[in-house]
């Protein structure tokens, strides 16, 4: 019996050794520490530029990004493309924050050396330059940047003009501008901010695209800037004349004005009625130019009415426009689109809705 005690003794003396190295074994026992080595790609972009609509009668140049598959250490990451953190200790990973905005991610998607993930399309670009990994063992960061958004131009207020005008460009994403160009000449930024510059027409300059320049890329406008040939600024140019029927015409109009103090007028009054500018000058050869480019003033009850743009008397090849009620559109319409080759006798805008009477200024009329 005295035998049977001590070993239940020894057993007992036994298993509280073990239980207590266990239990030493669970306290000391710490999740480790996440590290992060870099941050690699998964594609890159392939970039390829297009042309697309800017309205019924005007495209710009446009970019394309397609995914090609890429592996390669970056710094910089742009919001909502997919990237991979490399590192250590990353399984136990709770959060992700690319400046200080929480990203989703996937947990099938993690090991212990990386997480794959997208970066939120919400993401700004300015902010703490941090990626911060946090997980069960601690909170990392790593120096990492996200890239700024191109550039998009909305609106130029003024599409024709001489060196030294002061034009405002409208549109977003214009922080940390370092350039705006006219075709290739630099023009002096007078004021700037996000979403509107004021720039200085540069010197030499008749036609041209405008461009703006900052660390998300640059973007042209549309519709380019002067003209090769003016046919109306703040009159008509020598040789033109008006006419038209089914409405009457005041040129030079002070009714209204897209640059300057005067504009073309003309009132619809009887249907499908059309104005008329007609070239009683040299002859004008349509090979040296794109294009006819203007700006269309709607009168009331206008909105979302048509007229038709023809040239040469080329009425299967017309282009319907639509106008704006109270405000200044403008177009730039090739010549392909109008059917028009030789030399340009005569332009027509004619009301194609039904709608008289109807008022419509037109300014900076020209060849581009």
């Amino acid at each position: 019996m005295k035998a049977i005690i001590k070993q239940f003794v020894s057993l007992c003396g036994l298993l509280a050794v073990v239980g207590s190295f266990s239990a030493c074994q669970d306290k000391d026992e710490v999740v480790p520490a996440p590290v992060i080595s870099r941050v690699r790609t998964i594609s890159r972009d392939s970039i390829s530029t297009f042309q697309t609509p800017y309205n019924l009668d005007s495209t710009y140049t446009a970019t394309r990004t397609t995914p090609v598959a890429f592996d390669s250490t970056t710094a910089l990451g742009k919001p909502g493309t997919l990237y991979a953190i490399i590192g250590q200790n990353l399984q136990t990973v709770t959060a992700v924050y690319f400046n200080d905005v929480n990203a989703y991610f996937n947990p099938a998607l993690v090991t212990n050396t990386s997480i794959v993930l997208t970066i939120p399309q919400t993401t700004p670009f300015a902010g703490s330059n941090k990626l911060k990994v946090v997980t069960q063992g601690g909170t990392v960061e790593y120096d990492f940047a996200i890239q700024q958004p191109a550039p998009v131009i909305t609106r130029v207020d003024q599409l024709a003009g001489v060196a030294g005008d002061v034009i405002t460009i409208t549109g977003t994403t214009f922080d940390n501008v370092s350039a705006v160009r006219f075709g290739t000449a630099v023009a002096t930024i007078t004021e700037k901010t996000a979403t509107q510059l004021k720039v200085t027409v540069p010197a030499s300059v008749s036609t041209a695209a405008i461009s703006v320049t900052t660390p998300g890329g640059t973007v042209a406008y549309g519709i380019p800037f002067g003209f090769r040939l003016p046919i109306f600024t703040d009159a008509l140019a020598t040789g033109w004349s008006p006419g038209g029927w089914n409405g009457a015409s005041e040129v030079p109009s002070k009714g209204a004005a897209k640059r300057g103090t005067q504009s073309l007028k003309y009132e619809y009054t009887g249907g499908y009625g059309g104005f008329q500018l007609s070239n009683g000058g040299p002859a004008i050869a349509l090979a040296g130019a794109t294009g006819l480019k203007f700006s269309i003033y709607g009168g009331s009850g206008t909105e979302g009415k048509i007229v038709k743009l023809v040239l040469n008397g080329n009425y299967d090849a017309g282009r319907q426009i639509v106008l704006h009620a109270g405000t200044w559109t403008d177009y730039a319409v090739p010549f392909t689109s109008l059917g028009a080759t030789g030399s340009l006798a005569d332009i027509t805008i004619q009301e194609f809705s039904g709608n008289v009477p109807t008022v419509i200024y037109v300014d900076d009329l020209g060849l581009y």
